[in-house]
């Protein structure tokens, strides 16, 4: 692990997009995370409560070569719920695959984060169901969460569903919902 301080600009981008994270994952769970460094293998080790955990950051999007080519042709490139579903199931198979693999840090508390990007987490909700939810829970990731973009743009902030564990399973609301926007 690497200070916080050494972050090239790919990783202070994601420096910025596990915060909204955190930020929202404390409105929602009621504990407050600290990220403490920076890797690859996952992506930051965050600490809370003197015990430290790794964060995995991975998005979850359409191809952008294949959905700039649908405008182009005046297809329809909307990114629909149930194509979401599916991405996210393949994406938290395929990150498990990455951490049972040889030098994964923080190997069995690691926090793994969809970031659902051009898609709409209330849509999505309507086809994670709870087998998906329970299958992709049996993964080794300590916990599983889907940050919603969406409201990014108007209200700063993500919205989460939670997937892993069950007591925070489901979609939460932002912490500005209920707020005019740009009035918080």
């Amino acid at each position: 692990m690497v200070l916080i301080g050494n972050d090239d600009g790919k990783k202070m981008v994601e420096r910025e997009e596990a915060g909204a994270f955190l930020n929202e994952y404390t409105h929602v769970t009621g504990i407050e995370m600290t990220l403490v460094g920076v890797g690859e293998r996952p992506d930051f080790a965050c600490e809370r409560d003197g015990q430290r955990y790794g964060l995995e950051l991975v998005k979850v999007m359409q191809n952008p070569e294949i959905r700039r080519a649908k405008a182009m042709l005046g297809e329809d490139t909307h990114f629909y719920g149930g194509d979401a579903a599916w991405m996210v199931q393949e994406a938290v198979y395929a990150k498990e695959e990455k951490r049972s693999s040889a030098n994964w840090t923080y190997l069995d508390s690691t926090i793994l984060v969809l970031q659902l990007v051009g898609g709409d987490g209330e849509e999505l909700m309507e086809h994670l169901d709870e087998q998906l939810m329970d299958e992709t829970s049996e993964t080794g990731f300590c916990e599983i969460w889907i940050a919603d973009d969406s409201t990014v743009g108007p209200y700063d902030n993500v919205q989460l569903i939670g997937i892993k564990p069950k007591q925070w399973r489901g979609l939460h609301r932002h912490s500005s919902y209920g707020n005019k926007e740009y009035d918080y």
